[in-house]
């Protein structure tokens, strides 16, 4: 996964009005790849370890399933330290060093391109208006287990020059944290731990199998 530090030359400071009127303001989820942070508080605690019916996260995801469950995980958590409400909103301002932005949630899509997962999402503030942001993540054609929680993806995300120089580093970080948390979610339904992210036959492949312990 590529980093790439965010530049400071356009700060996106105000969101828009209808930004201002919302009360949902949230902090992104946001990781590198040593350490992943929760994106979001919105998804149930897990059962104890026998009690689980049936998952409700498939082993295999289409598109729109795919970006139902990533808009869930790109929430972020309450900035006042709330708890979170338990669904999902239709927007959210985030904010980030002081800065702002409104996030739709309801804008998120998600299209497969050969072995690469493009998630977009629209974002908005008075500076830009409402525009367009494309992530793409490289993803192996076979989960195996150990490294393939991982992916390639470049260091600004596609659309909006200016939105991508402030915003590109909390997308990008924000998006494959959901991700993540999605790989996290699937294993703990099945008291297992997170093996792999991959795209096979059109779906997102989750794979999931006995934590590895060190000798």
């Amino acid at each position: 996964m590529a980093h790439g530090k965010t530049e400071c030359g356009f700060v996106c400071a105000r969101p828009s009005r209808t930004a201002r009127r919302l009360r949902s303001i949230r902090h992104p989820g946001t990781a590198g790849t040593a350490g992943i942070g929760r994106a979001t508080g919105t998804t149930k605690p897990p059962s104890p370890p026998g009690s689980h019916a049936s998952p409700a996260i498939p082993d295999a995801l289409g598109e729109t399933a795919l970006a139902g469950l990533l808009a869930t995980r790109l929430a972020g958590t309450p900035a006042d330290g709330s708890a979170p409400s338990g669904t999902t909103p239709l927007s959210v301002v985030w904010v980030d060093q002081g800065d702002a932005v409104l996030v739709h949630l309801d804008s998120v899509a998600v299209r497969f391109v050969d072995q690469t997962v493009l998630v977009s999402m629209d974002l908005e503030c008075d500076q830009t208006g409402r525009t367009t942001m494309v992530v793409a993540f490289a993803l192996g054609a076979a989960a195996t287990s150990g490294a393939a929680l991982l992916a390639a993806t470049e260091t600004f995300p596609r659309g909006n020059a200016l939105v991508a120089a402030r915003w590109g580093a909390v997308i990008r970080n924000a998006a494959w944290s959901a991700f993540l948390n999605l790989a996290i979610d699937h294993a703990t339904e099945r008291d297992l731990a997170p093996g792999g992210l991959s795209l096979a036959g059109g779906q997102l492949q989750l794979t999931a199998g006995p934590a590895v312990k060190a000798a």
